[in-house]
């Protein structure tokens, strides 16, 4: 076997150094680009909020408007369409709320007390009332995934807007209206129900965060009071 030349041993030499030398900036750009990876998560870590309502129950009083398939937040030509069965004279259930000679609401009362146990601030909060169980009278019913199809049940109508919406760290908010299927039982039937709250908020970042919380619900119209028990904590997730 002919030796390699001087030339031949320096042409080997020169791919092994262009080999190295690439070995060694992927070498660099993975671990840069780790390093990056690693302070941005650190960065979300530190401003990631974390909400849940206070455990506890308590008793709110309710009233009674006659605002028949009227439902507040929501387009009236939808609300007429999805409550046609309830009669226009009907009457809705609601937190009782203050209000001026005018009838606007000018102290609200709210529901709960939903904290920002976290060190950053959540954002474009809602909470979605899911209910699992309701009951009347003595009878119990499953609410299964197509009963939460119809619009009554339907995460759609059941959203509000936490309020406020946006809460800093150690902070607190509220919600201002109970589930559609309680403000629209205007035949007074359910007695309680049991479900979950799904806590939805974004980040500083914009990622979404969302916690699941167990609550039960009874209702004591004659008395016009109904109260809310918030249990449980399931599961706090980002998407």
């Amino acid at each position: 076997m002919p030796s390699l030349t001087l030339i031949e041993w320096g042409s080997i030499a020169q791919i092994l150094i262009t080999v190295i030398t690439a070995v060694g900036v992927f070498t660099s750009i993975y671990i840069s680009i780790k390093a990056l990876r690693e302070v941005q998560a650190d960065r979300k870590q530190r401003q990631r909020p974390h909400l849940m309502f206070e455990y506890g129950g308590e008793e709110y009083p309710i009233e009674l408007r006659k605002i028949g398939k009227s439902l507040p937040g929501v387009d009236t030509t939808y609300a007429e369409k999805v409550f046609s069965y309830i009669p226009d004279d009907a009457e809705s259930i609601d937190i009782e709320q203050r209000r001026d000679e005018q009838g606007i609401i000018d102290d609200y009362l709210f529901i709960g007390t939903l904290n920002n146990y976290g060190v950053g601030p959540a954002l474009a909060t809602t909470v979605t009332w899911v209910p699992k169980e309701i009951s009347i009278g003595s009878e119990s019913f499953v609410i299964d995934y197509n009963k939460l199809k119809e619009p009554i049940y339907a995460s759609e109508l059941n959203t509000v807007p936490a309020s406020p919406s946006h809460i800093m760290p150690n902070d607190e908010s509220g919600l201002t209206r109970l589930p559609t299927y309680i403000v629209k039982d205007f035949e007074k039937k359910i007695s309680s129900v049991d479900g979950i709250l799904e806590i939805k908020y974004k980040d500083v970042f914009g990622t979404t965060h969302t916690t699941k919380q167990v609550f039960y619900l009874f209702t004591n119209y004659k008395k016009l009071k109904i109260h809310i028990t918030f249990s449980d904590l399931l599961s706090n997730n980002s998407n």
